[in-house]
Parts: C-alpha cells; sequence; structure tokens
C-alpha cells in the first residue's frame, strides 16, 4: 500500500471518529439541557414540558389558534365553578405547531398519566397538504428521550430515521432557542394573548380555500390514532373548532371523522358574533385578547354537555 494511500485511510478514520465523538458529546450535553429546561420559557420549553412533565388534570393542544384563543384562567374557573371542583388546566398548544405535533404530545401525555379532560383546538385546513419532519421540529430534541417521539419521527421513514440518529442534526439551528429558554420567563397558563386589532378586512385571495386539497396520511394516521387512544383509555376528549373570520371552508371532513370514533365535536368556526365583529380578530385566523375573552365563553357554553365525567 502506497504511504499517501495509507495516510489518507489514517486521516479519514480520525475524522470519522473526531464527527462521532463530537456528535455523541453533543447529544449527552443538549439531552441534559432538554431534560433540564425550565417549563415556561419559550416554545421549545412548552414542547418539551407537554411532552414528558405536563400534569395538569385538563389539557388544551393545537396550535396557534389554541395557543391564542383559550384564556385559561378564565376557561378553567368556568369549569371549576359549574362541576363544583377544583381542576388544574393549562394551555399546551404551541403556534406554528401543526397537528402532528400536537398529536405527539397527547399521545406522550396520555402514556405518562390519565389527565381527566383533554380539549383538541383543530382545523380541517391542518389535516391538508404535504407534512415533514418540519412539524416536528421542537419534539424531534426529544427522539433519543421520549419513545412516543421516536415513534413519530421514525414513521416519517428511513430517511428520517437516518437523519435524526445524529445528535447534530437534531440540535442543528436550535442551541440558540435552548439557551434563551433559561434566560426568560413564559406564561405558567400557557396562554398567549394577542393585542392587536385588524382594521382592514381581508381580500378574497386571502380567505381560506380547502377545494382540491389533499388530506395528509401522516396528520390523518396521527390524529385517528389520538382519537383511538382517548377511547380506549377512558379519556375524555373533545375537538373543537374556534372562530376564523367569515371562513370560506367548512370542516365536513373532520366532522364526520370525529364521528366515525364516537369523539365530541364543537364547530365554532364560522359564527355571526365574530363574523360582524372583526375588532375580535387580530388576523382572519386568530382572536386578539379581546376576542379571546368573548369566545372563551362562548366555548364554555358549548363545553357544558359534555363536562359530565368532571361532575362526579
Amino acid at each position: 500500500m502506497k504511504a499517501s494511500t495509507q495516510k489518507l485511510i489514517i486521516s479519514t478514520v480520525i475524522v470519522c471518529l473526531s464527527i462521532l465523538i463530537i456528535d455523541v458529546l453533543v447529544g449527552i450535553i443538549g439531552d441534559s439541557a432538554v431534560k433540564r429546561m425550565p417549563s415556561f420559557s419559550g416554545q421549545i420549553a412548552k414542547d418539551n414540558y407537554r411532552l414528558n412533565r405536563v400534569a395538569t388534570d385538563i389539557v388544551i393542544l393545537g396550535s396557534s389558534r389554541g395557543n391564542h384563543h383559550y384564556v385559561t384562567t378564565m376557561l378553567k374557573d368556568s369549569i371549576n365553578s359549574y362541576t363544583c371542583h377544583q381542576y388544574t388546566l393549562y394551555n399546551a398548544a404551541i403556534a406554528g405547531r401543526p397537528v402532528s405535533s400536537n398529536a405527539c404530545a397527547a399521545e406522550s401525555i396520555m402514556d405518562r398519566y390519565t389527565p381527566k379532560f383533554i380539549i383538541f383546538e383543530l382545523t380541517e385546513g391542518e389535516l391538508y397538504g404535504s407534512h415533514s419532519a418540519k412539524d416536528l421540529e421542537f419534539s424531534s430534541l426529544n427522539y433519543r428521550i421520549n419513545p412516543i417521539v421516536k415513534r413519530y419521527v421514525d414513521d416519517l421513514g428511513w430517511k428520517e430515521r437516518v437523519k435524526f440518529s445524529s445528535n447534530m442534526f437534531r440540535y442543528n439551528r436550535k442551541i440558540f432557542r435552548i439557551v434563551s429558554s433559561y434566560l426568560k420567563k413564559g406564561e405558567e397558563t400557557g396562554y398567549d394573548p394577542l393585542y392587536k386589532k385588524m382594521t382592514v378586512l381581508p381580500s378574497k385571495e386571502e380567505t381560506e380555500k380547502q377545494s382540491g386539497k389533499v388530506i395528509d396520511d401522516y396528520s390523518l394516521r396521527n390524529f385517528t390514532r389520538v382519537l383511538q387512544t382517548a377511547k380506549e383509555k377512558g379519556i375524555p376528549l373533545v375537538v373543537v373548532t374556534s372562530p376564523r373570520f367569515a371562513p370560506t371552508g367548512n370542516n365536513a371532513f373532520l366532522s364526520s371523522l370525529c364521528k366515525e370514533y364516537s369523539t365530541p365535536y364543537i364547530e365554532l368556526y364560522n359564527l355571526d358574533l365574530f363574523n360582524s365583529h372583526p375588532e375580535y380578530f387580530q388576523d382572519a385566523g386568530h382572536l386578539n385578547d379581546d376576542g379571546a375573552h368573548v369566545y372563551t365563553e362562548v366555548f364554555f357554553e358549548a363545553l357544558k354537555p359534555y363536562l359530565t365525567p368532571l361532575m362526579q
């Protein structure tokens, strides 16, 4: 063997071993940081909290609309007054995290303990389109820690399994978020209010359209598994769609799906009360704090028929 070839082989081995050692160290340090991450200090910390630590009686799950539409303290007080109990409630919805991320959180919660009630905020539109590991961007930090997260990532296919087996890949571009979670304090109730008012009504081009879109199999499979798991474990779960300003779409498929799994579905998507009050919205898809307070009261009234399990 030529000396140059031998030198190349040795150099390649050294580089590969160095990368492997660095990857292992990144995993050890990163996983340790995630396990110790504060509970209420940013989106990554909130996702980590709902995956591994939340233990409240009632949990709200969803994306940005769940995060901004449900005033936690107001809803908790209404439920406790109505049921004559003192239940704890946490709004675990996270802006920008679509249905698979929330399904993963729901399954992790039901795997760890038995909540007394789950509220799952969802629009049918979240089941459309092509989804990927981007949905699990925050959750993937728990790939080696949480078996539910590992199953969700592995279910995306062998390419994702290979990529997420690398600690450097999992923690890429998330270091700043992790560090910042140790430096700031978040909202302990989980509710994140919006304060701007929509002053210009959305054009037709900005309205929601569902025609021609296709249900994403991955998202559908994850969501239906949540419905099935809650049913098998006897955990009361309701699916709800909160208001959008003058929507053009509907949630017929979502309604039908919930009916198939005997899951209560509360549709509050297209209500005259909110369509006639654009000042309740920050934009066409999100209520501001004023609108959220009005909506939480409307939602509680619609929720009452399903609160019987909490009155026992």
